[in-house]
C-alpha cells in the first residue's frame, strides 16, 4: 500500500507522464493541420488547372465537326500535361470529366482527385476526393486561316511578306499580322494579298504595285498565340533513324531520329497517325511523292524542318481524332529557334539558329489542316497553285513569307471536312461562367 501511496503522491516525472498522454492528441493535432493545409493548397491547385483545362477545351469548340471524344482527349492532355499533381501514382489519382453544354458553345470540367491524408479523413470523409470543377463559353465567330507571329527584328520586320507575283488568296477569313510595325504586312511588285478581312498590327508596306483588297485594318490590338494551348503529343524513343524511302512503300506512324527523307521519285503512302520528326529534316526530293489521310507530323529538335523540293508532289490531309486532331504540322514550341535574319540575305545562307521551313513544291494541291510552326520562318516559293485543293487549310507560323509566283489559296470550307479547325482559329475568345 505504501508503494501505491507514494506512486500516486510521487510529483517525479510528471512532465514526462503528461507528455505521454498528451503526445498522441499533440500529434494527432498536428497531422489534421498538416492534412487540412495540404487540402487547401491541394484544392486551389486544382481548381487553376480545372478553369484552365476547361477554357483550353473551351477553344476545340468548333462547327468544324469537332466532337465530344476530341473534346474529351483534348482536356485529359492537358490536365495530364500541366498538373502539379500526381495523376495516377498508385496512391493518388485523379479523375476528368468532360461535358458539352447542348449549344455546344461551352464545357465544363470536373476534376475528382483521390488523395491519402494523415488523420482527417478519420474524422471528416469529405476531405477525399477532392471535387472541383470550372465551366467556359466561347464568344465569336469567324475563321483566322493566317496568323503571323513573329514580331519586328532588326532587319526582319513583317510576319507577313509577300514578294514578286506571288498571290495569297483567302476570301473567306481572316488575315491577321500580330506585329506592331509599320512593316508588319509587306508587299513587294506585284504581289496581291485578298481576304475576307486583314488586320495588322502595325502597316502595310508596298513596294511597286501590289494589290490589297479589303482595305487592312491597322494597328489591330495584338493577340496570344491561338494555339498555344495545344498540347504537345507525347512520343517514346526512335522507331527509325536516318529514314530514306527511295522505293514506292507505305510506311508508319512513328519517332524517325534524324529525319524522313524521300528520294528517287518514290511515292511513299503514310498510313494514319502521328509522325514524330526528330532532329532531321521530312524531305522530299524531286520526282518524289509523299501522301495520306489522317496523318499529322511533330516537328521536334535541331534541324526538324519541312523541306519540299519544286518537282515534288504533296498530298496530304491532317487527323480527324487524336493528340492532332486538324494539325497537319505542329513544330515543339521548345525547340531552338532565332529570328534574327536579313531578308536579303538568308536565300543564301540561313543563320544556325533561324528555322526555315521550305515549300518549293508546285505540285502541293491538298494541305488540308492546320500547319502550325510558330518558331520559324515558312518560305512558299512555288510557281504554282498551293492548297487549292483542299476543304481548308490555316496558318499559324512566326512569318509567312511567299517569294516567286506562288498562288496560295486558303479555302474555309471546314463544314466539308471532318478534320477539325483547332478552336483558337475560330476567332473565338473562351471566358470563365458561373
Amino acid at each position: 500500500m505504501r508503494i501505491f501511496s507514494r506512486f500516486f503522491h510521487s510529483r517525479s516525472g510528471n512532465f514526462a507522464l503528461i507528455m505521454a498522454i498528451c503526445a498522441p492528441v499533440l500529434f494527432g493535432m498536428g497531422g489534421l493541420a498538416t492534412d487540412y493545409a495540404l487540402l487547401f493548397n491541394k484544392r486551389s491547385d486544382l481548381q487553376n488547372l480545372a478553369d484552365a483545362a476547361a477554357l483550353a477545351s473551351a477553344k476545340e469548340l468548333s462547327i468544324a465537326n469537332m466532337g465530344d471524344t476530341e473534346i474529351e482527349a483534348v482536356a485529359d492532355e492537358f490536365v495530364s500535361a500541366n498538373s502539379v499533381q500526381p495523376v495516377d501514382d498508385g496512391i493518388n489519382k485523379m479523375t476528368v470529366s468532360t461535358e458539352i453544354n447542348n449549344t455546344r458553345n461551352g464545357v465544363k470540367i470536373k476534376l475528382s482527385y483521390e488523395w491519402k491524408p494523415f488523420f482527417a479523413q478519420l474524422f471528416d470523409p469529405g476531405v477525399t476526393p477532392i471535387v472541383v470543377s470550372a465551366s467556359a463559353e466561347l464568344a465569336g465567330q469567324g475563321l483566322s486561316c493566317v496568323v503571323g507571329l513573329m514580331p519586328p527584328q532588326k532587319y526582319a520586320k513583317s510576319s507577313i511578306h509577300l514578294e514578286n507575283k506571288a498571290i495569297l488568296s483567302a476570301d473567306n477569313c481572316a488575315v491577321y499580322a500580330n506585329t506592331d510595325d509599320p512593316w508588319a504586312i509587306r508587299l513587294d511588285g506585284t504581289a496581291s494579298l485578298t481576304a475576307q478581312s486583314i488586320c495588322s498590327g502595325g502597316g502595310v508596306l508596298k513596294f511597286g504595285k501590289p494589290t490589297v483588297s479589303p482595305d487592312p485594318i491597322t494597328d489591330c490590338p495584338l493577340i496570344a498565340d491561338p494555339l498555344a494551348s495545344r498540347t504537345a503529343p507525347s512520343f517514346g524513343a526512335c522507331d527509325e533513324t536516318n529514314y530514306v524511302a527511295s522505293v514506292n512503300e507505305t510506311i508508319h506512324p512513328g519517332v524517325y531520329c534524324g529525319g524522313l527523307t524521300i528520294t528517287n521519285g518514290a511515292r511513299v503512302d503514310l498510313a494514319p497517325g502521328v509522325y514524330v520528326i526528330s532532329g532531321g529534316k521530312l524531305k522530299v526530293d524531286d520526282g518524289a511523292t509523299l501522301q495520306g489521310t489522317k496523318i499529322g507530323f511533330f516537328l521536334t529538335g535541331d534541324d526538324s524542318l519541312i523541306d519540299f523540293a519544286p518537282n515534288s508532289t504533296i498530298d496530304i490531309s491532317a487527323p480527324e481524332t487524336g493528340p492532332l486532331a486538324g494539325l497537319l504540322f505542329y513544330e515543339d514550341r521548345n525547340v531552338s529557334y532565332s529570328f534574327d535574319f536579313n531578308p536579303l540575305f538568308i536565300r543564301f545562307s540561313v543563320p544556325k539558329d533561324v528555322r526555315l521551313h521550305r515549300i518549293k513544291s508546285n505540285n502541293a494541291r491538298n494541305l488540308l489542316g492546320t500547319i502550325y510552326l510558330s518558331r520559324s520562318i515558312l518560305l512558299i516559293d512555288s510557281n504554282a497553285p498551293v492548297a487549292d485543293a483542299s476543304a481548308y487549310t490555316a496558318i499559324v507560323t512566326g512569318r509567312l513569307w511567299l517569294q516567286a509566283g506562288p498562288i496560295l489559296t486558303l479555302n474555309a470550307d471546314y463544314s466539308n471536312t471532318k478534320v477539325p479547325v483547332p478552336g483558337g482559329l475560330l476567332g473565338t475568345t473562351p471566358r470563365l461562367v458561373n
